[in-house]
């Protein structure tokens, strides 16, 4: 009988110790903060902080403070990721403004190996800018996208060298359209016509 009991008692022994040591393992594994800890932590520093302010100000008696307060409930399921800023790989799309000027690079990135970006304006000459969409096969999008590039006047777009003119179709992924519609010729036509727009350089 006392055999058994001594057997009992190292083999509960060896239990514990074993229990004892996974524990301490698991605890250096996984970090010596439980789920949810470090936000429980957060949580009430911050409620404790507006507890004192609203004392301290007077906007709760101290007696009704920890009634008033308010915690918001911890989501102990799993931990919060990490906030990564991380800039786009190739394949994410982008969305908004930064779409945009992402959008814009690469199009001038595509344009510059097939011809010459033609000269550009900072703004349109006084007296505002030309209708660029008198020309046949500008539209209202081309005719932003062409004032965003400083073209803003008939007379810039009908001294467009070839290279320019192929410059500016890869840039609105239209190439070789400005060469099919005659965007220079019309121009020219248009600039000379006068029409009330500015005719010269």
């Amino acid at each position: 009988m006392a055999v058994l009991i001594i057997e009992t008692f190292i083999l509960t022994a060896i239990a514990v110790g074993a229990g004892v040591l996974v524990g301490v393992l698991v605890k250096q594994w996984f970090g010596r903060r439980t789920i949810g800890s470090e936000r429980f932590t957060e949580v009430m520093a911050a409620a404790e902080a507006a507890e004192a302010s609203a004392i301290a100000t007077g906007d709760v008696d101290e007696g009704r403070a920890t009634s008033t307060l308010v915690i918001e409930p911890l989501v102990t399921a799993s931990p919060e990721p990490e906030t990564k800023v991380m800039e786009p790989s190739v394949g994410e799309a982008l969305t908004g403004p930064a779409a945009e000027v992402s959008a814009g690079l690469d199009r001038i990135a595509a344009a510059d190996r097939l011809g010459e970006r033609p000269p550009a304006l900072p703004g349109p000459r006084p007296g505002n800018a030309d209708d660029l969409k008198r020309i046949r096969g500008i539209g209202p999008q081309n005719a932003t996208r062409l004032n965003a590039l400083g073209i803003y006047h008939l007379d810039q777009i009908a001294v467009w060298t070839p290279a320019e003119a192929r410059w500016v179709g890869a840039y609105l992924a239209f190439p070789g359209r400005i060469e099919r519609e005659d965007w220079v010729g019309q121009a020219k036509a248009l600039a000379r016509k006068g029409d009330g727009e500015t005719s010269d350089l």
